[in-house]
């Protein structure tokens, strides 16, 4: 049995998520300013219709790209679906660098989500670093390897947002604020962008071929087993519909053969349907849930802002950096409870979670509530990792690159639409009730456990079948 080949992911999604960091505190207090106007309620309608516009073009214009790049991860190397993007995003990013230096309009930022998004952006970046995980690791790991992953993307989150707001305060180039933090963001891209290509191992084609050597020439019935494959049920339906016919003409021996691989290839075909809907109820789940996280943390930047909070530069690289924390609790909780639960108990206690988190941001009225909060949503990354990791599981290796990225762009669409729903929800709501997105986060939140109880249901209902034995 082949060997899976070691990768060091994390380096490459650590420096990116550090220069992510970065690029995201200097564009929050850049257009802070540049929106800057007398009237409070003015600067914050003008940076929530900047951030949902801005979100529209990040969530839409990487999607046709993502399964481009997936497909080709595929047939040909899974590092095109990882550098392609980070060269997207060392290109396109280093805009802030010029809005702040030469004081360019805050429209020029939405160049920056167009180039990113033709490049593939953070879809095709994450579903590429998702497939190659598993690639790299085996069923028994593989949970523990994606969240592991998400670790050090939250590790280095909690980093660079902690750096960030001291960064942009105290260093600065021409009394320019921000300079020093873009440029550091651009570097760390670039330093991902190179590691990518020249560290990180990938397994060749002909390595998911050897488990294939020394086997034996399949009879005809068997073929009609593996052509079948999870695609091309009909056609297998036919193929052993016209076996059975054939079978009746044959010696008594070989024809019970044949029934008995018939048999088993109409059991195949039936089990992939119930696979299939498995996988359809994880998509369903995982799109929920992101539409309960895009929304309600997308909010947060912007609710931090106003009143009653009202946070600087470095309040809100801390509130951050309180967020990036449910990385290392959520690695904690899969590492150990892994040991004694099924996975889909642990997505449930997940969104469990997070939704109580968020239940509890909808009256935060203080910063100790803020963070209150935040500390009761320590399994909150659990869900969105253990979903793909029991996708995969599901699915054919050779299929990793396209199911993840189809996944991708279902979450993605998904999140542009949760995004431009809750920021105009909050702008219809800031001034009576601005926790109003929070309490509606965490509504949706709770419907996603309800796709994971099915699933659950169906695994203990196809568990409890015996299998006949063979004579």
């Amino acid at each position: 049995m082949c060997e899976k080949l070691p990768s060091l992911l994390e380096i490459v999604v650590v420096f990116h998520q550090v220069a992510g960091a970065f690029f995201d505190t200097g564009l929050l207090m850049v257009a802070q300013e540049r929106c800057n106007a007398t009237a409070a309620g003015v600067r914050q309608t003008c940076i929530s219709q900047f951030y949902m516009c801005n979100s529209i073009m990040l969530g839409l214009t990487p999607l046709l790209f993502t399964f481009i790049l997936a497909k080709l991860g595929d047939e040909r190397s899974r590092k095109i679906t990882i550098c392609v993007p980070l060269l997207g995003y060392l290109i396109s990013r280093s805009l802030l660098f010029c809005v702040i230096l030469f004081h360019l309009p805050l429209e020029v930022m939405f160049a920056t989500a167009l180039l990113n998004g033709l490049s593939g952006g953070f879809p095709s970046f994450w579903s590429g670093i998702m497939a190659l995980a598993s690639d790299t690791s085996s069923a028994k790991d593989r949970s523990v390897r994606l969240i592991r992953i998400e670790l050090a993307y939250g590790l280095a989150g909690l980093i660079g947002s902690l750096s960030s707001g001291h960064i942009f305060i105290h260093f600065t180039l021409s009394h320019d604020q921000g300079v020093v933090l873009a440029g550091c963001s651009c570097l760390c891209y670039l330093i991902s962008l190179l590691y990518c290509l020249l560290g990180v191992k990938v397994p060749s084609r002909q390595v998911e071929a050897c488990e294939q050597v020394g086997s034996t020439p399949p009879l005809e019935s068997d073929r009609v087993l593996d052509q079948s494959g999870w695609d091309h049920d009909s056609e297998a339906a036919t193929r052993i519909e016209a076996e059975r016919n054939r079978a009746t003409n044959r010696h008594p021996t070989e024809t019970s053969r044949l029934l008995d691989y018939i048999v088993r290839a109409e059991g195949k075909s039936s089990c992939c349907t119930a696979v299939n809907f498995t996988v359809v109820l994880l998509f369903t789940s995982g799109v929920l849930y992101d539409l309960s996280v895009t929304g309600g943390v997308d909010i947060i930047p912007m609710f931090v802002l106003k009143d009653p909070l009202n946070w600087d530069a470095v309040w809100v690289g801390y509130g951050s950096a309180a967020g990036y924390t449910i990385f290392l609790t959520s690695f904690l909780g899969v590492k150990v409870l892994s040991r004694y639960l099924k996975d889909t108990s642990l997505i449930v206690i997940g969104i469990v979670s997070f939704s109580t988190g968020m239940l509890i941001m909808a009256f935060v009225k203080r910063t100790y509530l803020f963070f209150i909060a935040r500390a009761v949503m320590l399994f909150a990354l659990i869900p969105l990792p253990t979903i793909r990791s029991v996708i995969s599981k599901h699915i054919k290796e050779t299929s990793y690159g396209k199911v993840l990225a189809v996944l991708q762009i279902i979450m993605t669409l998904a999140g542009v639409i949760s995004s431009i729903s809750f920021i105009q929800i909050y702008l219809l709501t800031k001034d009576w009730y601005p926790n109003f997105c929070f309490s509606l986060s965490s509504v949706i939140g709770c419907l996603s456990i309800i796709p994971i109880i099915l699933v659950e249901r169906r695994s203990s209902e196809q568990s409890g079948y015996s299998r006949i034995p063979e004579d």
